[in-house]
């Protein structure tokens, strides 16, 4: 008789109790480098209890002209294949911008043409926590800016990351970036419209590789980060005038470049889930 691989795994998290998955012991990643351990993901079946985005991008649909894509806000000034998949075992979503210094690409998810559905807020003691997390690597590394996270509805639009600098707008926003003068690095940022920008700096190298990146707000006052699946030592308080709280956010995917030289990330996944 064959063994099964199965076996049931609970993990606490701070004011939320106890979280019970099931993890197959053979192809499960190693206890305790999962946020989605922590994410009531059984529960989750039943939409009371709370709602996800995720696109693996084994697909997405693209306009049969300019080959857009149709389910999301795009901005650019690349007239054709600024998006495309890549013939990658998995499924990936590839972002490129133009070789003219300042050319720009952004994609929000969650709307069409005209405008962005935001569905997700990061409120302080909302007892409503929220898991984000995405994986991407960036295929160039020399004057340019990235951002791949959340932001205010309708971000996708000219300028989101600043001419020469990369830093976003002052807009609502959570994430993990790259800036033009420190291309060999990413970094953790968040802003609320009209306030400060927060960085956590060079939390990892930028170099021709894969990362993930993610991040987890427990329902009360703080969002943890992890890249790479180890939790980042410093966190961010939600209760912070400079945190975008209570602001409606929207997936997004930003790419420019600082110089005559075309800029691309590939995202394999992204998956955000929150509690109703």
């Amino acid at each position: 008789m064959t063994a099964l691989n199965t076996e049931l795994y609970e993990r606490g998290m701070n004011n939320l109790g106890r979280n019970s998955i099931f993890r197959d012991t053979a192809l499960s990643p190693a206890k305790g480098t999962s946020i989605w351990e922590l994410c009531p993901q059984l529960a989750g079946l039943d939409p009371a209890v709370g709602f996800l985005f995720f696109e693996d991008f084994l697909t997405l649909p693209l306009d049969d002209t300019t080959r857009d894509p149709t389910n999301a806000l795009l901005y650019s000034d690349t007239g054709t294949d600024a998006v495309s998949l890549p013939k990658l075992a998995g499924g990936v979503m590839q972002v490129a911008c133009g070789g003219v210094d300042n050319n720009e690409t952004y994609v929000q998810f969650g709307g069409a043409t005209q405008a962005t559905a935001a569905p997700f807020a990061i409120t302080n003691a909302s007892n409503k926590p929220v898991w984000f997390e995405a994986r991407v690597k960036a295929l160039e590394h020399a004057d340019e800016g990235l951002f791949v996270g959340l932001a205010e509805e309708d971000a996708a639009q000219a300028a989101f990351l600043a001419v020469n600098t990369g830093v976003p707008a002052d807009k609502d926003f959570i994430g993990f970036r790259v800036k033009c003068d420190a291309s060999d690095e990413w970094d953790i940022a968040w802003r609320k419209d009209g306030q400060a920008e927060q960085e956590i700096a060079n939390v990892v190298a930028n170099a021709d590789d894969w990362h993930t990146f993610a991040f987890l707000f427990d329902g009360v006052s703080t969002v943890y980060f992890y890249v790479d699946r180890t939790l980042v030592t410093t966190q961010a308080l939600t209760s912070a005038a400079t945190f975008p709280s209570g602001e409606l956010l929207a997936p997004i995917v930003a790419v420019k470049t600082g110089e005559g030289v075309a800029k691309n990330i590939q995202v394999d996944y992204i998956k955000v889930f929150q509690a109703r």
